[in-house]
């Protein structure tokens, strides 16, 4: 069976709205998402997915079609720019480690000199 939405995106995307004008008018209110969540009658978990992918930067509150997961081609290119930084710091560390093994070891020299 395949998988099937159970609230539409107009519900979703009215309810992330909701929530996201709500928590500015009423910052200290923390019963927000349970209050949206019965309004639109949705399940209060969800909501509470929708609007953390709205904090992540997932989503972005304007048009429905933008409040959709982002696509999948997307997600991958953002996880191959992020191996390429990671692997950029991997290679600046070890020519940091071996700059202060070589430090280390002129530091060990002058002392052992005077």
């Amino acid at each position: 069976m395949a998988f099937e939405k159970k609230y539409s995106d107009e519900v979703r995307d009215a309810a992330v709205r909701r929530v996201a004008d709500r928590r500015q008018n009423e910052p200290g209110n923390r019963a927000i998402l349970r209050e949206v969540a019965e309004e639109f009658g949705v399940g209060e978990q969800s909501l509470r997915i929708w609007v953390k992918r709205l904090d992540d930067g997932m989503f972005s509150t304007g048009e429905a079609a933008r409040l959709r997961q982002a696509p999948k081609e997307q997600l991958l290119a953002r996880i191959a720019e992020l191996e390429a930084e990671l692997e950029t710091l991997r290679e600046e560390n070890a020519v940091l480690r071996r700059a202060s093994m070589i430090f280390a070891a002129e530091a060990a020299e002058a002392a052992r000199v005077r």
